[in-house]
């Protein structure tokens, strides 16, 4: 066990520092960070069960999950990919291709399964046919309410005891319909417990007691991503973590030192986030419309148009 412990916490390593800048998608480097913190912890402990994802895009996180694979485990990778006609709401647009080279790139040992399909055509019912038993399930596929309220259930029915949910996009101004569909889960009787926020991720555990553990790890792991603990939250608490401060003090004049983390650095940090938010929910609009029949259809006046104004 100490031997996979040690093999999962290199390779997580390797590949935050070296594969995530290489990977394109939407996956904070401080959210990277805390989920292979509990995916490594979960080996130590020997929890154990496959892990999934639902919505990989080019499969900047899920190949993080990959990573955190011990031999006899599995993983599950699900988007619509090239159909995008079951893409409801243009959040993301998948390549299976770059997928595929991403994963014998950076996670070649992992034994993966690729299903090509929208989430609404697996039940409940079927879920652990279709991902397997779980230890980590992350959830970031369709942002619709009705979407995320289903595959939370999914991802419920799959997990095993130690198991954790990852939530993506829940506080993302852009995907209200994510954050409407939590809270029809939460404030409907739900078999997960959530325990900490970091940009961009809701981390949610099958127990009160998994999720006092869990919280209790990341607070001795992580103390300079706190930034609020104990924050109320549909019924329980949650530990909000954000993007790590700088490690050096800047000087005032004078001599002076004021601590990372004042209100100029937040403010700077706030600016920089809405930002990365409207660059995202561009990029998400631009390739639904290039995905779109019409844009196909019209690709040839616009080839025509931009020679006539190149010979103009």
């Amino acid at each position: 066990m100490d031997d996979d412990a040690a093999r999962v916490r290199a390779r997580l390593e390797h590949y935050r520092r070296e594969g995530l800048p290489a990977v394109r998608g939407w996956f904070e480097p401080e959210s990277a960070e805390v989920m292979a913190l509990l995916l490594a912890r979960q080996v130590a402990d020997g929890v154990r069960g496959g892990v999934a994802e639902i919505g990989v895009h080019h499969g900047r996180s899920f190949l993080l999950l990959a990573n955190g694979l011990v031999p006899g485990e599995s993983g599950v990778a699900l988007d619509v990919f090239e159909r995008q006609d079951l893409n409801q709401d243009g959040s993301g647009r998948g390549d299976r291709r770059v997928f595929e080279d991403h994963l014998r790139r950076w996670a070649p040992d992992a034994d993966v399964t690729v299903v090509s399909r929208s989430s609404l055509e697996v039940s409940t019912a079927e879920a652990v046919d279709v991902f397997g038993r779980t230890r980590m399930f992350s959830v970031d596929g369709g942002h619709t309410a009705e979407i995320t309220r289903h595959d939370l259930k999914l991802a419920e029915a799959c997990l095993v005891e130690g198991g954790v949910v990852v939530l993506d996009d829940v506080l993302n101004g852009h995907w209200l319909g994510v954050f409407t569909g939590m809270a029809a889960y939460l404030l409907d009787r739900p078999g997960l417990i959530p325990f900490a926020l970091s940009p961009n991720k809701l981390y949610l555990a099958g127990s009160h007691d998994d999720a006092a553990s869990y919280a209790a790890h990341l607070r001795e792991v992580v103390p300079d991503l706190m930034s609020k603990p104990d924050v109320e939250f549909f019924g329980t608490t949650v530990d909000v973590y954000e993007r790590r401060a700088p490690a050096v003090a800047a000087t005032r004049p004078g001599g002076s030192t004021r601590t990372p983390g004042g209100p100029g650095l937040r403010r700077e940090r706030a600016a920089r986030e809405a930002a990365e938010r409207d660059v995202a929910a561009l990029e998400q609009r631009l390739a639904a419309v290039q995905g779109s029949r019409s844009w196909r259809l019209t690709r040839p006046v616009r080839w025509a148009s931009a020679r006539a104004r190149r010979r103009g």
